[in-house]
């Protein structure tokens, strides 16, 4: 999704709606937040642009916010008390203004955004891998809906993928099936998986290098497979991770497919939030 030629925005007194410049996201990086606050954990697709999380965790601190496809993003506010360490966010199939958001330790939030508000549904959380979640991505498959969730694993050990039936009206997962992903690239202060999306049945990740607040970073794109199903066990069918870009100097932490092209957003720590476009989900 390319922006569209438009008049320079005003930049706002806050560092969370911020205006983006007139050539405002494309396929280079353009800062759209500063400081520690501004980083985006997770990306999803919304009707009109893009959903963000950030992974705050003190009270006031902004946890989800539109971003539009003229740059500008809009903090939304959390009814009552907000979660901690938010790392992703997804469309819930068939259910349009819904997303499904994780924490790094499994807690799940079935939100509805209707313009500038948020209302939580449900709750829920994941029955495995509930430590350093990085990931989470719904897919409608056959007559179900499919959840596909992961830990961001280390330089010395793999991620690890989770799928397993998933029923946004309860909160309910089925038989969980799990693989164990390491990428190529970066090759210090890994995370092998930092955030997923699906492009169809396609799973497209992203992983990242953390060096701190102060980085260095760099992360890269791959795709790692597809998903599918017999029955009622989920099938993930991996082949060794494709790589399809990479990001010296940025730390990918969210990833969104619209088509053929696709959303990155990173979390660069002190260095704030930023967002380009690829065609990564071709």
């Amino acid at each position: 999704m390319r922006l569209r030629t438009l008049v320079p925005l005003l930049t706002a007194a806050l560092a969370f709606s911020t205006a983006l410049p007139a050539h405002a996201f494309d396929d280079t990086w353009t800062k759209m937040a500063s400081g520690t606050l501004g980083g985006v954990s997770g990306l999803a697709v919304a009707d009109s642009g893009w959903v963000i999380v950030r992974d705050n965790k003190l009270p006031g601190q902004n946890r989800v916010a539109l971003l539009d496809d003229t740059g500008l993003v809009t903090p939304l506010s959390w009814p009552g008390t907000a979660p901690q360490d938010l790392e992703s966010i997804a469309p819930v199939p068939g259910s349009a203004g819904e997303y499904a958001t994780l924490t790094s330790k499994g807690a799940g939030q079935l939100i509805s955004i209707s313009g500038t508000t948020l209302s939580v549904l449900r709750t829920f959380t994941v029955p495995k891998g509930t430590s350093n979640i990085e990931a989470f991505a719904l897919l409608p498959v056959a007559s179900t809906t499919v959840a596909l969730w992961a830990t961001r694993g280390a330089t010395t050990g793999p991620a690890r993928l989770f799928g397993a039936s998933f029923d946004p009206a309860t909160g309910a997962f089925g038989r969980t099936t799990a693989v164990s992903v390491t990428v190529p690239y970066p090759t210090r202060n890994v995370r092998q998986i930092s955030d997923l999306t699906l492009s169809g049945n396609r799973v497209i990740s992203a992983a990242s290098s953390d060096g701190g607040v102060n980085g260095p970073f760099d992360s890269a794109v791959y795709d790692l497979g597809t998903v599918s199903s017999s029955g009622a066990t989920v099938v993930l069918t991996m082949h060794a991770p494709t790589m399809l870009a990479t990001y010296p100097g940025h730390k990918a932490e969210g990833v969104a497919c619209a088509g053929a092209s696709g959303l990155v957003g990173s979390d660069d720590e002190k260095q704030g939030g930023w967002v380009r476009t690829d065609s990564i989900c071709g």
